[in-house]
Parts: structure tokens; sequence; C-alpha cells
């Protein structure tokens, strides 16, 4: 990302314009054989599209790779889309070695155009669609209706225009359940970088008596023990003291979480700096993600925080959101995987007023973001890749 980029995202007043140059950048990195760009139009806005076709007959499609991203104020799988892009126009990709694999892709670059055209405050900087709904909650109902728990997934609203249209161009591999559907979809949190500054502060004070009311929590220190081969044994290393309840304990001794708590320092010390991240799955993609994340760890691991679980099961959260639609749907042959960064636009206004009031504040925001974009290209380069 260059600065004028960051402008045009920083400044609500030009997105506007900045969209229309996205779609025109779109269309110019798709003046290529095998590649087109379509866009569907909605009440929220214009949803993009780039197809990638195969070199073979539909007969013979076995793969079929998606890239969603942008449904909230998270950019970096966006920019991830475009360099991939870039990269095949500059020849620095084969285009052959993707097209000639009997796989079909696309990419969806902006799935809520609505939330980047109007970044208010009421809608967490572009976080919503336009009825003020979230639309990562609605993909098990879109896919997979007849699910029990899809009955579940904000019911009172209708399908968004968004969902559908997706599932519209997927339909025609939908129905051959011999093909192959592998979907990532692009997030950012602003956790990665709170939680482990809390646990910092309070870890050591409160001790044994410290509430992890987050699942992040416990593997952010589950990871540490693994890293520096810190030995429990009283288990599970996490429990309830009542069930009801809404957070667990640590279950160890007080020396041994003085361990944990050092570890923990020289650990955020350790990684200042570099990109604090995660893949997730449904339990029918574990084995698919787990071999994916593995990869882009492995090939990017000077940027990344180091971590012993470059993966986690979706099962803390109960939600229709791509990774829980796989598991939902009695299709077989469906991997939905998700992958988390650090968040940069929590709050566009303040990152604007930063933007103004700090010397230092476009190279810092750069230089994290590019990070991002890394790892989001990184990840479309080998899933496209993996079989």
């Amino acid at each position: 990302m260059k600065i004028n980029t960051l402008k045009s995202l920083l400044d609500p007043k030009v997105r506007g314009v900045y969209y229309k140059d996205l779609l025109l950048l779109f269309k110019n990195l798709t003046q290529v054989d095998n590649i087109s760009y379509f866009q569907y139009e909605t009440l929220e806005g214009v949803i993009p599209c780039i197809y990638i076709k195969s070199n073979c007959d539909f007969k013979d499609i076995k793969f079929v790779k998606v890239f969603i991203s942008a449904q909230h104020n998270e950019y970096s799988g966006l920019y991830g889309i475009i360099n991939f892009l870039k990269h095949i126009a500059d020849d620095k990709i084969n285009l052959d070695s993707i097209i000639n694999k009997n796989q079909d892709i696309f990419f969806f670059p902006i799935m809520n155009p609505y939330g980047f055209l109007n970044p208010r405050q009421n809608n967490k900087s572009g976080y919503f669609l336009k009825n003020k709904t979230n639309l990562n909650r609605f993909w098990r109902r879109t896919f997979a209706p007849e699910h029990h728990l899809s009955k579940n997934d904000n019911v009172e609203y209708p399908l968004p225009e968004h969902s559908k249209y997706v599932k519209k161009i997927l339909q025609k591999y939908w129905n051959r359940d011999k093909i192959t559907i592998s979907i990532l979809d692009f997030h950012e949190s602003s956790l990665l970088e709170k939680f482990p500054n809390h646990l910092l502060e309070n870890l050591s004070q409160e001790s044994i008596s410290y509430k992890f009311d987050h699942w992040l929590k416990e593997g952010i220190i589950l990871n540490v023990m693994k890293l520096y081969k810190i030995p429990y044994y009283r288990k599970p290393l996490f429990t309830k003291c009542i069930q009801s309840i809404d957070h667990t304990h640590i279950n160890l001794t007080n020396k041994q979480l003085e361990l944990v708590y050092e570890k923990l320092e020289k650990y955020i010390s350790l990684n200042s700096g570099k990109l604090p991240f995660y893949f997730c799955y449904s339990n029918k993609s574990k084995d698919f993600c787990q071999r994916l994340s593995s990869v882009v760890y492995k090939n990017l691991k000077d940027i990344l925080w180091e971590t012993y679980f470059p993966s986690f099961n979706h099962e803390f959260h109960d939600h229709g959101c791509f990774v829980k639609m796989s598991d939902a749907t009695s299709r077989k042959n469906i991997y939905t995987i998700e992958v988390e960064s650090k968040k940069h636009f929590f709050n566009i206004f303040n990152e604007y007023q930063k933007s103004k009031s700090d010397p230092k504040y476009f190279d810092k925001k750069i230089f994290s973001i590019n990070q991002s974009i890394k790892l989001a290209y990184e990840s479309i380069k080998e899933m496209i890749a993996l079989f």
C-alpha cells in the first residue's frame, strides 16, 4: 500500500471516487485470457467479482477456490487480491500453472460496498450492512437452510442480496458434489493486539483469580506454554468453578503462573513489530486449513508472530459465518476457513485524526498494513496451489 491509497481510505469524503477507481482497476487487471470481470448491482452498491476460468471443460472441473474480503471495514484481503492480480498481469505469476489445474477461481474483493462507501460512526466505521446487520452471520442460512442451527441465524432479517449472489455464482458447482469447493474469508480483529496487552497488564496482579472471558486469551497463554515447553499437570488447563459462568480460571499453581507470566513478557517483547494472526476452520475443513496455515506460516515466519497454533477450531462461536457453513451443510467436499490478522481501521475517524497529528503515522501504518497484505497474498497463492 502507498500513502495516497491510505489517504483515500482514511477520508470518507473521497471514498466514492476511490471506489470507482477500484472497480476500474479490477476491469484493467482482468484484460487477460481466462480472466473475467463482472459486477452485481445491489441497492447497497456494486459488488465486484473476478473469475479465473480453467482451461478444461466444465465436466472436468475438480476444484473451485473462492476468496471473500471486505465483509467488514477490513481490507487486507482486498489488497491481497489486487496484488495477486497485479502479479499475474506483470507475469510474476504464471497463469498457465493455475488454469491447467482443473480449477475455477473466484474473487469477491469487496462484499460490503455500503460499508466501504459509508464508514460512519453508527456502523462501526463501515462494519455493517445498510440495515445494520453483520453480513458474516448469514452464510449458514444461505447455503444450509435445512440445518436446525441455521434457523437461529439472523432470522428476523431476510437473506441479503450479497449472500444470495455468491450462492448463485457457485450453484452449478454446488450441484455437483464431486467438485471440491474451498472458501477463504479474510478478516481482521483488534483483539489480536488488545488481549496480549491486557494479559500483560492484569495476569500477574490477579494471579490465579484472573478471569479468562474469551477463548483467544486462553489461546495466547496456551501458545506461550507450548512454545516455551512449560509443563502442566492439572487438567483441563482452564476450568470453570461454576458451569453457568462465562469465564474460566487457569489451573496452575502460583509458581507455575509466575513462569508463564515471565515467558509471556518475553514472547510479547520478541514479537514486537510482527503481525499477529490465526486461521480458523470447521470440522470438515480442519485438515485443509492446517495444511494451508502451516505453509503460509513457514513462508512468512519473519513477519508473523511466532505461534505453535497457526490455526484454531472455530468451535468458540456458533453463528452463521462462512466457517460454520461447511459443517451445517450435508454437501461433501466443502472446506470453509477464515484468516484473522491485526485490525487497521477499527475507528476510521480516530485514524484520520492520528494521521493529521502524528508525523510518523503514515510510515507506521503502511508498514503494518503491508504485513497484513503479504499474509493475504501468500494465503491466496498457497491455497490456489493446494489440492
